[in-house]
């Protein structure tokens, strides 16, 4: 009687040729390079859905601080801090209650790391230097007028935008004439504006740049004259 092993002859091994192995290699990276920049764009997807969500609460905080001081808004001034580099020492603080709103999941990344941040040439406050937590900045333009009953189109005036920032800029401001006055748009091609009313705005570069033309996004009232009297609204109507 045969034994198994007897009764089927060995088969030869099968193995892939050196050109079977390179295709399966090629295919491969052909559908990592198709996978990955999805895969890129998802992940960026949430941490914006999170940044919208900071902004949110930004807005809501903004609502809550109005309600405690006479309907007006927070200074440019002292929102983000009265000790340069404390978050817990600003005046928006106590309604915003946890450091981590202040900043863009996507922005933290990028400060934990080695990127050089291209950052617009601006003036503002000088010695206001820390290592930067936070992603959003005050609109500077609101310093003139305050009160959120005279503001004529709430909807339409900015009170926050996540901003182009220097790392080390403590500034908090964001402005036509102080500050930052760029958008950054690190979300999948757009960043987020907090308006006053509360309501947060997603905007690309084209939808931000047609915003920011103008007046009322800037100037809450027609009291747009800053020190000296100089018109601050000048070029944007």
């Amino acid at each position: 009687m045969q034994t198994p092993r007897q009764s089927h002859p060995q088969r030869g091994l099968v193995a892939f040729t050196l050109i079977e192995l390179l295709v399966v290699i090629a295919i491969i990276a052909i559908l990592a390079a198709l996978l990955l920049p999805a895969l890129a764009r998802s992940q960026e997807a949430a941490r914006g859905a999170v940044c919208f969500s900071n902004s949110r609460q930004m807005g809501l905080a903004a609502q809550l601080y109005t309600q405690d001081h006479r309907g007006r808004m927070p200074s440019f001034r002292d929102w983000l801090s009265v000790k340069v580099g404390d978050l817990t020492t600003g005046k928006f603080y106590p309604y915003v209650g946890a450091k981590g709103v202040y900043l863009c999941p996507t922005d933290q990344r990028d400060l934990a790391s080695n990127k050089k941040l291209i950052v617009p040439s601006v003036g503002g406050p000088q010695g206001r230097k820390a290592k930067r937590d936070y992603s959003y900045a005050m609109n500077c333009g609101l310093c003139h007028e305050e009160e959120i009953s005279t503001f004529k189109a709430p909807a339409e005036t900015m009170f926050l935008m996540e901003a182009v920032m220097a790392k080390d800029d403590y500034s908090g401001q964001a402005g036509p004439t102080f500050g930052s006055h760029t958008l950054t748009i690190r979300h999948n091609q757009r960043g987020h504006y907090v308006m006053t009313d509360g309501h947060v705005e997603r905007m690309n570069q084209k939808q931000s740049v047609a915003a920011e033309k103008q007046k009322r996004f800037w100037f809450p009232t027609d009291n747009t004259s800053g020190p000296g009297g100089m018109n601050m609204g000048a070029g944007l109507q």
